[in-house]
């Protein structure tokens, strides 16, 4: 069997993280479409819906992360949220910058209408592999992961690709 192009990219199409963008955007795009024409919020409101379903009480910090999003999207997807009257935002008194975030019990009823129908999406999604293979998805996803962490962390990655100075190109070809 010859390798997969995976190992060794010649192409766009090659590239691991293309063809997860890609399938990402696809299967997505269902996703968006049931949330913004049926529900009114956007995919990124439902993440939020799904995590504060799981774990009420998260910051807004927490959250952001969960979803690896800025704090800028996560403010705005909070905002709205609450103007629509999804989710509350509580302070502490004694600290006003930290604040946790709990469905409204209206966030709580369109996070229940909505699981079902988004499971069946994904359900659907990986329907297209016998059990052995989604096992192995699985297993192969959960490994990915923790390579992407480990080269995240890793400070020789930093080194080898510095910041870029704003309004300055700079060459490293040599």
């Amino acid at each position: 069997m010859p390798p997969s192009p995976l190992a060794d990219p010649q192409q766009p199409s090659d590239l691991l993280l293309y063809r997860l963008a890609k399938l990402t955007a696809s299967a997505g795009r269902l996703v968006t479409r049931l949330c913004e024409r049926h529900y009114g919020i956007t995919r990124r409101e439902w993440g939020v819906l799904m995590w504060l379903a799981r774990q009420p009480g998260l910051q807004p910090s927490q959250l952001a992360d969960l979803l690896e999003l800025d704090r800028a999207r996560i403010s705005r997807a909070i905002a709205s949220m609450q103007a629509k009257g999804l989710l509350h935002k509580s302070t502490e008194s004694s600290n006003r910058r930290r604040a946790a975030l709990q469905l409204s019990p209206a966030g709580q009823r369109l996070h229940d209408a909505l699981l079902p129908q988004v499971r069946r999406i994904n359900t659907d999604l990986v329907a297209a592999l016998d059990a052995d293979a989604l096992q192995q998805l699985d297993q192969s996803l959960h490994s990915l992961q923790q390579q992407a962490n480990l080269a995240a962390q890793d400070e020789a990655s930093d080194a080898a690709f510095p910041p870029r100075q704003s309004g300055h190109r700079q060459n490293h070809l040599g």
